[in-house]
């Protein structure tokens, strides 16, 4: 009955966040179960039962995601104004650019005396040398806000995952002197003091080992990720490793093991305990309770948990002389922990933990029927890299959906990783860390030979990730992809469980969602201009199917690259998995720095600007490689030679122009009666130099120049050109104030409909060559009807 249950409750999960719920949907679920009760005797009675399950599902995600605010609520204060706050730290970080994390409980609001506040606060802090310990009392004046998404498809719900951990509100200093410690009154909690002992030995650590190694150490035996620089990220992810370097199942697994052999040898060491019960039934009992010490130690992560709940019901079982299949165990987990915690069904550590999992006990025990003529070293020996492949298979959708890369190279790189990191870097480094607390000798030089160790896997990992056929491929899954990798799997499992015909039926169905007809663009032509925050990047796909990037937005922040966190998974989920032509209107960084992770990531066919190579800016420059085409425009207009039945008109202005704005190339596409104009960001004099060039055409959508502003002539461009509709991109509450007032209220008495991109998330206009038509993205689809309250937390 679990498995049923469980499967209502992910479908209900996983629904919840595209749909409203109407005022009687709560009575759905109590009147299913009053039904199911009275009907108990009868089959139906498990189905209903399971049914409202499902249908209560979507109430918990919505009232985990949201729930009702009440007059002391945090998110209250999110109101744009600056407040004066105390509250208590509850855990810390610092990641490799230096900025602390800090999420806060017990908040006071001291504005006008002293009110508690319910809920946690995030407080992202610059240019602070030292954060205090956990338990630490501290003041600070922040303006707070409630995370909010770009509106991007494929975008990853921050919003969601921070909710998740109970953080609905944020809050920004620039640096550290906005922040007043409070003097030390000694109440910490215990757990305020596990978290100050592994901000302890992760400062002992960080002296003690080379810059290289300490990142790593800390990874694998507290959980710390926090100083892995993006270089690092990318090494580790490329060799297959991610998992070992992080407080996962395996981790505990492996912690756990050790544990059990180190108490077994004790305990064979009295005869007393030998002849009143066997080791195998008492030792797992009495492993629970260090076990779930470490899992508070290293920061609670939900895969950790996962493999705690499930050790903790088997090593009760027994105790009782009883025993449950593993994968029973999984899903009563599973069960248990999405009706306590609904988002967790979102967080990666626990899909991806689930499904590793999962899949090893599907698989691997059908896999070792093969291995029976095998000697018993050899089948030991063998059980890594079936668990390796059974594990990979599982977790590939995933690890492409969330990270975005196939990695092949771990199916090899596992094999020497897992003993070397498993069997003896893990059990070297924890006993330094015990020796470190307990101040016994020989503690350092564990922790250094723990962290050569690892430098050196992670070394071998590298090299392997670098043979033929194992480098790791980037990946940007559209949902058709994810459920054929999702079909391929079930399929593999049926077939190693003997039912063929399903197997086939669903390898045939795998082949089916792989269609490129089902991703195929409309025949008509569509402009999306995607929700980059302040910046610009808009796609134009054509009738013939050709698609073209024009920019590719980018932020004044370096440290988040519009690119690879938005642009590339956008494209990926639309079903665009390469292009034919990435236009670049003028070099400056909110229309450019998302581009060279496209031109990495992604094949693109040609690369068009006004820019001569020595021009262009550094990191495009490195990310155009054959065979991308590079074509530098001179000015006047052109005609692209991209293959479709109406050209693609570009217009090229002088590049001597004193603003770089004013050198913004300007694009024009029509189709039937319809016609598009993208005007970069010029300013006025671009503007009128545009238009006495311009050729009469009729244009039914324009794309404002510069984001909106009131700099760019629009009454002039208004007026030569009429729009049917207007679009423009532009970042939520961005200091620009862009869109101008002066530009919307233009187009507002003018009756023209103004689609922005600030408020309305990623916008969609199609036209059949009659008439426009606009969608907007909410709710993981397109929709005709604008996001209601984007301000808020994006669902």
């Amino acid at each position: 009955m679990i498995s049923p249950l469980l499967a209502s409750l992910c479908g209900g999960l996983f629904l919840a966040p595209f749909f409203d719920l109407p005022a009687w949907w709560p009575a759905l679920p109590t009147f299913l179960v009053v039904v199911s009760l009275v009907a108990r005797r009868q089959r139906l009675a498990p189905w209903l039962l399971c049914l409202a399950l499902g249908t209560a599902a979507p109430l918990l995600y919505q009232h985990a995601l949201n729930p009702p605010a009440e007059s002391n609520d945090l998110r209250r204060l999110a109101d744009g104004k600056p407040h004066i706050l105390s509250a208590r730290l509850l855990r810390s970080s610092r990641n490799s650019r230096g900025r602390w994390t800090f999420d806060l409980d017990q908040v006071v609001l001291h504005d006008q005396g002293n009110r508690s506040c319910r809920g946690h606060l995030r407080l992202y802090v610059d240019n602070l040398e030292q954060g205090p310990p956990p338990g630490s009392r501290v003041q600070f004046r922040s303006r707070l806000r409630r995370p909010r998404q770009f509106g991007m498809p494929g975008e990853f719900n921050y919003p969601r995952h921070l909710a998740s951990q109970g953080i609905r509100v944020t809050g920004y200093l620039h640096d550290g002197t906005g922040l007043v410690r409070w003097a030390d009154n000694g109440s910490r909690g215990w757990r305020q003091r596990l978290a100050g002992n592994r901000q302890a030995a992760a400062n002992w650590l960080d002296q003690l080992l080379p810059a290289t190694q300490a990142p790593l150490v800390k990874a694998l035996l507290l959980g710390d990720r926090s100083d892995f620089s993006p270089q690092l990220r990318d090494r580790i992810s490329r060799t297959g490793l991610a998992h070992l370097l992080a407080i996962s199942g395996l981790h505990l697994g492996l912690l756990a093991w050790l544990l059990y052999q180190l108490g077994l040898f004790l305990y064979r060491r009295s005869i007393r305990l030998l002849l009143w019960q066997a080791p195998a039934r008492v030792l797992p009992a009495l492993l629970i309770l260090p076990l779930t010490l470490y899992t508070f130690y290293t920061g609670e992560a939900l895969s950790t948990w996962r493999a705690l709940l499930m050790f903790s019901l088997a090593a009760l079982l027994l105790l009782r002389g009883e025993r449950q299949r593993p994968l029973d165990l999984l899903q009563l987990v599973l069960l248990c922990l999405l009706l306590v915690q609904p988002l967790a069904f979102y967080e990666p550590g626990l899909q991806l933990s689930a499904a590793g999992v999962g899949g090893i006990l599907l698989l691997v025990p059908r896999w070792k029927r093969f291995t029976v003529c095998l000697p018993r070293p050899a089948r030991k020996i063998i059980d890594v890299p079936l668990a390796t492949l059974a594990a990979t298979l599982t977790t590939a959708p995933l690890v492409g959906l969330h990270f975005h890369q196939f990695i092949p190279a771990g199916l090899v790189s596992n094999l020497f990783a897992i003993p070397l990191i498993g069997f003896v870097a893990l059990p070297v480094g924890l006993a330094g860390l015990l020796g470190h607390l307990l101040q016994l000798p020989g503690s350092d030089q564990a922790a250094g030979l723990a962290g050569r160790l690892l430098q050196v896997t992670l070394d071998m990992g590298e090299q392997v990730s670098r043979w033929p056929l194992l480098s790791p491929s980037p990946w940007f899954p559209d949902p058709w992809q994810l459920a054929a990798g999702l079909a391929l799997i079930l399929a593999i499992v049926f077939f190693s469980h003997g039912r063929r015909r399903t197997g086939f039926a669903l390898l045939a169905g795998s082949l089916l969602l792989l269609n490129p007809a089902l991703v195929s663009p409309p025949n008509s032509l569509t402009v999306t201009a995607f929700a980059v925050g302040q910046g610009e990047s808009l796609l134009l796909t054509r009738a013939d199917g050709s698609r073209i990037l024009i920019d590719g937005g980018g932020l004044r922040s370096r440290s988040f690259d519009v690119g690879e966190r938005l642009l590339a998974p956008a494209l990926g989920w639309l079903g665009i998995h390469r292009l034919d032509a990435v236009i670049l209107t003028h070099p400056h960084p909110d229309h450019h720095r998302g581009l060279a992770a496209v031109l990495k990531k992604i094949p693109v066919r040609r690369f068009i600007s006004a820019l001569t190579s020595d021009r262009l800016p550094a990191e495009i420059s490195a990310a155009l490689q054959p065979p991308t085409e590079v074509v530098t425009l001179a000015p006047g207009w052109h005609q692209a030679t991209i293959p479709a039945r109406e050209p693609l008109r570009i217009w090229v202005p002088r590049q001597d122009a004193k603003s770089t704005n004013d050198r913004s190339l300007v694009l024009y596409q029509e189709v039937g009666n319809d016609g598009v104009l993208f005007t970069g960001d010029l300013e006025t004099g671009g503007i009128h130099r545009l238009l006495g060039t311009l050729p009469k055409s009729r244009i039914t959508l324009l794309k404002l120049p510069h984001h909106g502003s009131r700099h760019s002539a629009p009454k002039a461009l208004f007026e030569r050109i009429n729009p049917q509709l207007a679009l423009v991109s532009a970042g939520f509450h961005n200091s620009y104030k862009l869109p101008s007032t002066v530009v919307v209220d233009l187009y507002r008495k003018r009756g023209v409909p103004l689609l922005r991109t600030d408020l309305m998330h990623t916008v969609r206009c199609r036209s059949d060559g009659h008439s426009w038509t606009a969608q907007f993205w909410s709710r993981g689809r397109f929709s005709s009807h604008p996001p209601e309250n984007s301000d808020r937390v994006a669902r």
